[in-house]
């Protein structure tokens, strides 16, 4: 039976969301294979504000796998596994 990857939606994000953090249901998967599916769990589109039109991270976007930024491990292919926290920040506005 597969564990869960923990999704927490911060800032704006949670907003949008209206939720604190999705459960999916996996052991093993690249950040990208989690948001797509966060995605489709939530029913709410949200890459548009993660990712650029060449689906790299936007400048400002913080992804945390554990604490860590994935900036300083494999990017979006990062692998993360069952009992990961994984905590999406979108670049920030302002003015």
């Amino acid at each position: 039976m597969a564990g869960t990857i923990t999704v927490k939606f911060y800032g704006l994000m949670r907003l949008r969301m209206r939720t604190a953090a999705l459960e999916i249901p996996s052991d093993d998967l690249t950040i990208m294979e989690l948001l797509r599916l966060a995605e489709e769990k939530s029913g709410q589109s949200f890459l548009d504000e993660l990712l650029d039109s060449d689906h790299g991270l936007l400048t400002g976007t913080i992804i945390l796998v554990n604490g860590e930024n994935i900036r300083s491990r494999q990017g979006l292919q990062t692998r993360v596994h069952a009992g990961d926290s994984v905590c999406l920040f979108s670049p920030a506005a302002g003015g």
